[in-house]
């Protein structure tokens, strides 16, 4: 299911004769375990989706989440002789967001779908709108700024120069932890690597966001690597055509290709923002640093006490002594697998 199909089976219903239940409805998926319709709710006229099933979760409707500019309602319906009956609606409450709705409920439809039991499929339904709640409070309708596109592109480059190079695709996607808040954007194994990602117009001075992102005594290895972007250069690359590369090297694996469009969500990236994500740009070959010694930093461990949540910026062009080949980089990496 995508979210044109859902947006045409939408329009299909509100066009149609209401009905006297207060909704035009049609079923998505006849094999699967859960019902799942495709719904436009009156007197309104919103479009949204009905997940339903003979059996009654302990403990969801503490989990059914609130998401802005999204109604979510949960019931559980007693009929004598008969199991208990959950009742799940997603619908929409603001018009502004109704192509990022369907991106959430073709992605619920989907999720919810692929489960065998009655059971999985309504604890689906709940997981997946918990994660949707938070990208809900955050995506904007126009998108990603442009500071944040350059940022994910950085990591997408090196997701397939470094690790794409070094291990198989399910490992490598499975490594990308950037979009997860985590203090470092890649983990596999032993080794971390933090991607910076600058205008190559400006002096290579690169923020570091807190104590921890250059702490490597976590891991065994630890490096930095500065990424260099031309603007608007004629022979560069938007980030959905990145993005699509990816998916391309990605196609012989379902998992990791699957993998990886979670993680993207996680990032903020929609496909429907994508035309608005045109600016081109070069990427100069990286600058990879290892992170160990005298490298300089801030960290926990030099840190006076009480002194915390800091943020300080280092200079790329004094890091020579720490610098390595993307090659030693990359055999880093593979020798972790």
């Amino acid at each position: 299911m995508t979210p044109q199909q859902l947006a045409s089976l939408w329009q299909d219903l509100g066009g149609a004769a209401r009905s006297a239940s207060g909704m035009n409805r049609r079923r998505l998926d006849a094999d699967a375990a859960v019902d799942v319709y495709a719904c436009v709710f009156w007197p309104r006229g919103r479009p949204g989706l009905l997940v339903e099933g003979a059996v009654q979760v302990a403990g969801l409707a503490d989990r059914t989440p609130r998401c802005r500019g999204v109604r979510v309602m949960h019931d559980v319906i007693a009929a004598d002789g008969r199991p208990d009956r959950t009742v799940l609606v997603v619908m929409l409450d603001d018009d502004r967001l109704r192509e990022i709705f369907a991106v959430l409920s073709a992605d619920l439809v989907n999720a919810v779908t692929a489960e065998l039991t009655v059971s999985e499929g309504l604890r689906r339904c709940i997981d997946r709108l918990c994660m949707w709640q938070g990208l809900f409070e955050r995506i904007a309708p126009e998108g990603l700024s442009p500071e944040r596109q350059r940022g994910l592109l950085g990591e997408l480059l090196a997701l397939e120069g470094l690790f794409l190079a070094a291990i198989e695709p399910l490992r490598a996607v499975s490594s990308w932890f950037g979009s997860d808040s985590a203090h470092q954007d890649f983990v596999h194994m032993g080794v971390a690597v933090e991607v910076k990602t600058t205008l190559a117009k400006r002096h290579a001075r690169i923020m570091i966001a807190n104590e921890k992102q250059l702490d490597e005594r976590p891991y065994s290895r630890l490096i930095l690597a500065v990424i260099k972007l031309d603007e608007r250069a004629e022979n560069g690359v938007t980030l959905p055509q990145q993005i699509a590369r990816i998916r391309t090297a990605l196609l012989t694996d379902p998992l990791a290709a699957k993998t990886f469009d979670d993680r993207l969500l996680l990032a903020d990236y929609l496909d429907v923002h994508s035309p608005l994500y045109e600016t081109r740009y070069h990427a100069q070959t990286p600058l990879l640093f290892s992170v160990e010694g005298n490298f300089p930093r801030l960290t926990e461990a030099n840190l006076p006490a009480g002194v915390g949540d800091i943020r300080y910026s280092i200079i790329a062009d004094d890091l020579n002594a720490y610098a390595l080949e993307p090659a030693e980089v990359t055999a880093l990496i593979e020798g972790q697998a």
